[in-house]
């Protein structure tokens, strides 16, 4: 059980429109402005807002916890060392490959000692807590959410947008976030209006989907 109650407003996290402005802004960025930089700064917000991980989780990830093989997925170490899989969208697939096939590499030729953190700065070392913060909410203030703008912003967007989008999957979105009991995660359920009337009917429309004959308790031949 959680050891206190927590409470989630409306300004915790991005709506569906307001995402979309998010994913505009980066995405016209790192068009127009093809600096390493400009590029690294999308793959931040994308693989935050995608996965919804904490700073400390997105900043002890390693190349090694990356795996873009049939469903791309991050391993994470969360508390107590504890590890899962945080299964990723397939839009993120070219964006990590890129990442790591060109612009990661380049970034650490010139280090001093080598680095096995996956996400790196641009004088290839390894980001800590408080300069991936800044970083984010640099990048959120400039595409119009200062007021808002934190890490725990896209943590929390994604965990709406997870729960809302996957029909009110609450083991799929606690396990992606990596709560420990899922009455943390039925936190998003408040912001999920659904027409009960239609979910009643689902539950018995679902049914026509299989074949009853399979079924059968008749008597055997």
């Amino acid at each position: 059980m959680p050891s206190q109650p927590w409470t989630l407003t409306r300004e915790h996290f991005l709506d569906e429109a307001e995402t979309c402005q998010l994913l505009a802004g980066v995405e016209a960025t790192a068009a127009t402005e093809t600096s390493t930089s400009v590029f690294v700064d999308r793959l931040i917000i994308e693989c935050l807002l995608w996965s919804g991980l904490q700073t400390s989780e997105f900043c002890r990830l390693q190349v090694k916890d990356v795996c873009l093989d049939n469903s791309a997925c991050f391993t994470v170490s969360g508390k107590r060392d504890r590890r899962r899989l945080v299964y990723l969208p397939d839009r993120l697939n070219a964006l990590l490959q890129t990442y790591l096939d060109d612009v990661r590499p380049a970034l650490v030729a010139d280090a001093p000692a080598p680095v096995d953190a996956f996400i790196i700065n641009e004088r290839g070392k390894a980001y800590e807590r408080t300069a991936l913060y800044r970083r984010v909410t640099r990048i959120l203030k400039q595409h119009g959410f200062g007021e808002r703008a934190s890490v725990q912003l896209l943590r929390h967007t994604y965990g709406y947008l997870a729960y809302k989008c996957s029909g009110s999957n609450l083991l799929f979105t606690q396990r992606q976030l990596g709560h420990a009991h899922p009455m943390v995660t039925a936190v998003y359920a408040q912001f999920v209006e659904e027409d009960y009337g239609q979910v009643a009917n689902d539950v018995v429309n679902q049914l026509t989907q299989f074949d009853a004959s399979q079924y059968s308790k008749g008597p055997s031949t």
